[in-house]
């Protein structure tokens, strides 16, 4: 059997944390896989600047065995402004079109799949499909994001003419590719049901950082209850509902957790001082892998915009992955995930006397009904969500 070259297109890779560098490692070590190339941008995210050891000068190309990773110039996302936001999506998308026309050009039929990671901007489905056929490859895109409703959350939408464009625009990308690949079950019968005739298949997203058993799985009861958030900390996660429906529960012996960042931490973090709330700002390494260990019930909140509910939030992975019972409040694809896997429990109201009972009725839990919840987490996260698992189902699909 002759191996395989692969070309990936992607607004963001390693070191960013993005599950697309963690589905990349794992496919690169398949024997029947020749080599990887990734063409993706200068890292950023979430770092309001490039990289340590990254700037406009590069470095533009890695290589590494199989895997080479070809950079492009952009302008850092230096903030959660709009100015910020369009200054990177644009400048990813004008680089990327240029640079993968030449790119294609160059290197036609020598790869043989082209496969499109497609957070925002989004529209570059449209880009990965034009170099696809230039390329002479087969290409798919994973869908990871919905516009408009994305970007209504982040800098708002007020014309709606824009947001009918906007709309239109990504569902005809859909029809621009061989083959989708959607991030959860919900979303993948949507999309079938716009589009016909064309092959959809659920792809989870892998976890990050697979540490499995490592971590303090144990559920016994302790004097004092942690409750944590992990994640982030803007308009579309309802912190502040979390927040006011703890402190209405008034639960005894209780500690919430929130682990993050976002553009409401800084305002939040400032209304809501009080002795049992800890803000522990961005955390990561040892310093995270702590909060896990020392959590019973993880929470989990997006009160997302029409199609947006349609989208799985990537940190349900690590969720699952810690065998902790989850606290979910959410009227969507996720809250319906957790529900029918039985790994915690969803309050799908988003009002302060619903969710305060969520507080309070899992505290009601039995020691043996938190370690079911958390058995069943950790069960479908083993079926579903290992790097292993996701490139298996990939490379079954194309």
């Amino acid at each position: 059997m002759s191996k395989k070259n692969f070309l990936i297109l992607s607004p963001y890779y390693s070191p960013e944390p993005v599950v697309i560098g963690t589905f990349t490692e794992e496919l690169v070590n398949r024997s029947d896989i020749d080599q990887v190339t990734v063409i993706t941008s200068l890292p950023n995210y979430r770092n309001y600047k490039f990289y340590d050891g990254f700037n406009f000068f590069g470095p533009y190309i890695e290589k590494k065995n199989k895997l080479k990773v070809i950079r492009l110039p952009v302008i850092p996302r230096f903030s959660n402004s709009k100015l910020a936001i369009f200054s990177f999506y644009s400048t990813f998308c004008i680089s990327s079109f240029i640079f993968i026309i030449f790119f294609a050009l160059l290197n036609r039929n020598k790869y043989e799949h082209l496969i499109t990671y497609c957070g925002s901007p989004v529209y570059v489905g449209y880009i990965g499909f034009i170099a696809s056929k230039i390329l002479n490859a087969n290409s798919s895109q994973w869908v990871q994001d919905i516009w408009p409703e994305a970007i209504e959350t982040t800098v708002g939408i007020k014309n709606k003419f824009l947001r009918k464009v906007i709309y239109n625009l990504q569902n005809y990308m859909w029809k621009c590719t061989d083959l989708i690949f959607t991030e959860s079950n919900d979303l993948g019968e949507y999309i079938e049901s716009k589009i016909k005739n064309k092959k959809i298949t659920t792809l989870f997203n892998p976890i990050e950082n697979d540490f499995g058993e490592l971590f303090n799985n144990s559920n016994e009861k302790r004097k004092t209850i942690e409750f944590s958030y992990i994640g982030n900390i803007g308009k579309a996660q309802n912190i502040e509902l979390i927040i006011e429906s703890f402190l209405d529960s008034r639960l005894d012996n209780v500690k919430l957790n929130i682990c993050g960042d976002g553009s409401l931490y800084k305002g939040l973090s400032n209304k809501y001082k009080y002795k049992n709330i800890k803000w522990h700002g961005w955390l990561s390494g040892n310093n995270l892998a702590n909060v896990y260990n020392n959590s019973d019930f993880l929470i989990l909140s997006l009160n997302s915009r029409g199609r947006q509910k349609l989208i799985i939030p990537s940190k349900i992975q690590s969720y699952f992955m810690h065998k902790k019972p989850i606290l979910c409040v959410s009227d969507g694809a996720v809250g319906k995930l957790i529900k029918s896997t039985l790994a915690g429990l969803v309050c799908n109201k988003y009002n302060i006397k619903d969710v305060s009972k969520m507080y309070k009725d899992a505290l009601k839990l039995s020691i043996f009904e938190r370690d079911q919840m958390s058995s069943n987490a950790y069960n479908f996260y083993l079926e579903n969500f290992t790097k292993e698992k996701v490139v298996n189902k990939f490379l079954n699909s194309i």
